[in-house]
């Protein structure tokens, strides 16, 4: 059997604009919730013996350029070296003009694939195809780039791309999954869409999402994709990344008829919500609704009742 771990949309040193900044005591969690959600892929690489890891696409957010980044990075690809594991990269939208891609000597079991496209074998029957952005926008479809796959092999296709568009995303590299399906490749792995999905099983076609949400609109746990190769075919499995969990909730306060029923409706639901977490921190947006009895005493002690949920 052959792994490989899929990832894409990394976005290391990408600004944060969360509101949990001002919390002294979660500021440096959210700040280096990007590398932690990095620093676990690799650790799940390790783990699971994979022979090669892909990102597809963003591994930087733009242009700036961090030598404490180029550091890090090196010494997390070290670790997949020593253990002989190659690293297949595409660069996408946000990285294709990152200084530090560009100038910084990687390691050499990492494979960064051109605008011009290639393929690279990987094992016997297992070839990986790839396509990089050559600038910022990417307008056009860059199927054509990609050569055919090749003939009983297992072939891996690794693009950044919107398919056919994406609420929140540009346009870029547009295609369909049908055209990715009708291209002869066995897995397509995509990124550039935030958000998990599986748009194909015959053939795999699959965006894993952003490892690590940035900020509340990111909410929810967030994975990796482990491909399992074997003579019976390609399995596909989700694993968890998120260092830093963003999430959502609302609680109905309407039966809370005194300042006790509500610490207790409020310590009941943030130990719920606590023991759902994937990842090992939560930034919590907590929205609490309903009309009790005593509902202006609550607005009116607002400051106090934040207090309370923040202890």
């Amino acid at each position: 059997m052959i792994k490989i771990l899929h990832t894409a949309d990394i976005h290391l040193d990408s600004p944060l604009k969360s509101l949990a900044l001002r919390d002294a005591t979660l500021r440096e969690k959210v700040e280096t919730a990007s590398r932690a959600a990095f620093s676990r892929i690799i650790d799940t690489a390790l783990s699971e013996e994979v022979s090669a890891l892909l990102i597809s696409g963003d591994l930087f957010d733009g242009k700036e350029r961090s030598a404490r980044t180029a550091a890090f990075l090196t010494g997390q690809l070290d670790r997949l070296r020593a253990a002989g594991a190659q690293v297949f990269y595409i660069k996408g939208n946000h990285d294709a003009e990152n200084p530090i891609t560009g100038t910084l000597d990687l390691p050499d079991h990492v494979h960064v694939f051109d605008a011009r496209g290639g393929k690279v074998q990987l094992a016997e029957n297992v070839w990986v195809h790839g396509v990089s952005f050559a600038d910022r926008h990417a307008p056009d479809s860059l199927l054509p780039r990609f050569s055919a796959p090749v003939a009983g092999a297992v072939n891996i296709a690794m693009l950044h791309t919107s398919l056919a568009g994406a609420a929140g995303h540009d346009t870029y590299a547009p295609c369909t999954v049908s055209e990715l399906s009708g291209m002869g490749f066995d897995y397509w792995a995509l990124g550039h869409v935030h958000k998990r999905q599986v748009h194909s099983q015959a053939p795999w076609v699959v965006m894993p999402g952003i490892p690590q949400g940035r900020d509340i609109g990111e909410a929810g746990p967030k994975s990796a994709t482990l491909l399992s190769i074997n003579d019976g075919g390609i399995r596909v499995d989700e694993i968890p990344t998120s260092a830093l969990e963003f999430t959502n909730s609302a609680l109905d306060i309407t039966a809370a008829q005194s300042d006790e029923a509500l610490r207790t409706l409020l310590r009941d639901h943030l130990r719920t919500t606590a023991g759902e977490l994937t990842a090992d921190a939560g930034v919590l947006r907590l929205t609490l609704q309903g009309a009790p009895e005593r509902h202006w005493h609550f607005l009116r002690d607002r400051d106090y009742w934040g207090e309370q949920i923040s202890e």
